[in-house]
This record gives C-alpha cells, sequence and structure tokens, in this order.
C-alpha cells in the first residue's frame, strides 16, 4: 500500500505526504503516516486538523502513534494527522484559499482547492479504508469528549463503534451535506466515526488521554489490535443538545465548569451588559451535567452561553434518568469487557445524595436496546 511517497512496510511506520491540491502554482501537500502490522487486517485511517483552529485531534494522533507497536498490528492505519495545515497556520476554521470549510466539500461539485482536496482524501485515502476515525474540536464552545453518528444513517456498523469507543456521550445528530463521513458512506459504504476532543483552542490533557483509551478500543472491536474493551458503565446516547442561549448582549461570567454537575435553578451563567448596567442571571432548569461551555466572554444575543445534559427523578423511585438521551448498562464480563465508573451520572448522583444500581447487559444487547431506541424516536417523528 501506498499513499503519495508513504510506502506501507509490514512491522514498521513509515512517513511521507500527500499532494492534495495545486493551488495557483503551489503544490499543496500534507503529511502522511502509515503503521502497518506483520499480519493481514483491516485498513483504517485516523484524521485530524480538518478546521485549522482544532488542536486536540492533531495531539492525540500525536500521542497515538508515539504508542502504537506496528509488530502488534493486524492490518495497517493511516494517520493523517493535519488535513489543514494552512488554516492551521492562520488559526482558521477554513481553507484559506478559497475561504471553504473543508467538511462541507465531500462530494460536492466545485472547481475551487477545497474541492479539489475533498476529491484527493476520498480517492487516495477513504476509498483504500474499511472505515476511518475524524478527530474534531469545538469551535467557541469547549466540548465534553463524545462521538457523533447520524440519525438518518443506515450503517450498523458506524453505531457499533461509537458503542465500543467508549465515550459516556454519543450524540445523534443530521448530517449535512459535503461532510467526509456523510460522503464516505454514500459514495463507498464505508463508516467515519466522528469523534469531539475538546475545543475552543484549549488543549485538554485529560481529554486526550480519553480519546487515546478510545482509539484503542476501536481498534480492538475492528481486529487490529488483540485486548479487551475498557468501557464506562454507562453510556448516554443524547439525541440532540438543549443549550442556554443568551438573551442579551454582554460580558458573560460563567459559573460552572465543564463536566460539573448542577442542581435545578443553581447560577450557572450571568450575563453583564456594561452598556445599560444590566445583568441577567442564568440558572439550571433541572438537575444535570455541564456538557459544553462558551469560552469567548463577549456574547451577542442568541448566542450559546453553555448546555447541560439534563437529569430527572423518576417518579415513585430514588433514580435519576437522562431528559435528552438513552441510558446504556454496558456488560461486566471480564474476559471481553473492563467496566469503569461513570463519571457524569456519578458526579450528578453524589451531588444529590443518590445511587444508581448497575446491571450487567451484553454488548449484544446493549445495541439491541439502541436499535429498539433508534426505531422508537424514529417512529415519534
Amino acid at each position: 500500500m501506498k499513499i503519495g511517497t508513504c510506502k506501507a512496510v509490514a512491522g514498521k511506520i513509515t512517513s511521507g505526504s500527500l499532494t492534495v491540491a495545486v493551488h495557483q502554482g503551489k503544490i499543496l501537500k500534507i503529511p502522511v503516516i502509515i503503521a502497518k502490522g506483520e499480519e493481514s487486517g483491516k485498513t483504517v485511517f485516523i484524521s485530524a486538523g480538518m478546521h485549522g483552529d482544532e488542536i486536540n485531534g492533531i495531539e492525540v494522533i500525536r500521542n497515538f502513534m508515539q504508542r502504537i507497536n506496528p509488530a502488534k498490528l493486524h492490518g495497517a492505519i493511516i494517520f493523517l494527522p493535519i488535513l489543514n495545515p494552512w488554516g492551521f497556520k492562520k488559526k482558521s476554521r477554513y481553507i484559506p484559499f478559497d475561504k471553504k470549510d473543508l467538511n462541507r466539500c465531500f462530494n460536492v461539485k466545485g472547481n475551487s482547492v477545497s474541492y479539489k482536496i475533498a476529491r484527493t482524501l476520498m480517492k487516495e485515502v477513504v476509498k483504500k479504508c474499511d472505515f476511518g476515525i475524524d478527530l474534531h474540536d469545538g469551535r467557541t464552545n469547549l466540548l465534553l469528549p463524545h462521538t457523533r453518528i447520524f440519525k438518518k444513517d443506515k450503517c450498523g456498523y458506524l453505531k457499533e463503534l461509537s458503542h465500543a469507543f467508549g465515550s459516556e456521550i454519543i450524540l445523534q445528530r443530521e448530517g449535512e451535506k459535503g461532510m467526509m463521513a456523510v460522503a464516505s458512506f454514500n459514495l463507498y459504504k464505508i463508516p467515519v466515526l466522528t469523534v469531539e476532543v475538546g475545543g475552543a483552542l484549549i488543549l485538554r490533557e485529560d481529554f486526550t488521554d480519553q480519546v487515546l483509551s478510545g482509539l484503542k478500543n476501536i481498534l480492538i472491536y475492528g481486529g487490529l489490535l488483540n485486548g479487551v474493551l475498557d468501557l464506562p458503565v454507562r453510556q448516554f446516547f443524547l439525541d440532540d443538545r438543549l443549550g442556554y442561549i443568551s438573551p442579551i448582549q454582554g460580558i458573560l461570567h460563567i459559573e460552572v465548569e465543564l463536566g460539573d454537575a448542577v442542581n435545578k435553578e443553581q447560577l450557572i451563567a450571568r450575563i453583564h451588559n456594561p452598556i445599560t448596567d444590566r445583568e441577567i442571571k442564568i440558572k439550571s432548569k433541572n438537575p444535570g451535567v455541564v456538557f459544553s461551555v462558551r469560552r469567548d466572554a463577549i456574547i451577542n444575543r442568541g448566542e450559546s452561553i453553555l448546555s447541560i445534559l439534563h437529569f430527572k427523578l423518576e417518579k415513585g423511585r430514588s433514580e435519576l434518568v437522562p431528559m435528552q438521551a438513552k441510558m446504556l448498562m454496558n456488560m461486566t464480563k471480564p474476559e471481553e469487557i473492563i467496566t469503569r465508573p461513570t463519571i457524569l451520572l456519578d458526579n450528578i448522583l453524589s451531588l444529590l445524595g443518590l445511587s444508581y444500581k448497575v446491571v450487567g447487559v451484553s454488548l449484544k444487547e446493549s445495541l439491541k436496546r439502541l436499535d429498539e431506541y433508534f426505531t422508537l424516536a424514529k417512529n415519534k417523528h
């Protein structure tokens, strides 16, 4: 296998570059690294830096490559550590030559440089893989690490990958035209799992450590590595993000941190308009866990402040259930899965002095419940 100038060698990690486009006589290249095992298996790609202002995924790939022993791989991994080095230089989300969002240019007709880059990536990398993982960050908001899948995606294996990755939150959303994850399945039936690592141009080592563990899980689940899955006891399939929106323009004071457990009616933010000297207090509508927070202190009316994964008490029971998500339990058989505490739910339970009875359920049963949930959600709409 060869990607650009990078030729795979069994039992080795090799590096090179891929020419993705030519712009005004200038050759545009991105770095490519391939780790190839000594035994056959699936070929996967792991990419980051699609948007030039998203840095955590770049760091994840750098650290992950240092941990990979190609001699233990069954198959090959194509690393694309930075898809948009030109935007990175300018701290910009977009390809600077045509101001396009690269992740809206896949399988879309267009002649400018971003469309050419997207076509090259699809032909030279995505098409040659069994599946892929695309690492992203939030823009102005800092997000808890989570995976993303599409509500209307017919690829069952993508659901399995999202579950096996092991993030506590899996967000299902509507896919947009031009996204690499959408185009890869539409063109080649190749699933690409989107992973959100953090955001707001802030490096979070605690987040990158979680994603490193998730990448290892994916390789184990895909048969590229031997081992057992490391999953949280509970995972939440979030159907939508319900955020708190600013009612005025002003200076934002966030009163909580990412991942904090909050009570109902707890103060979570204050917004002060220095022109009118008006201050608005924002309180939590229900108990929950802070899922995302804004880092820009100047906020306009209608912009997102933060979002919370809300929980509610079940009537007649001392249990909390997520209001916007389906909670699944993972099995505890040591030969197949290692389970770890669920930080999000344990935080909120601790705050409220409650507990949750843990029930072991097989991965197969969890996926069955997930499919039942998707079917129920579809029927409701």
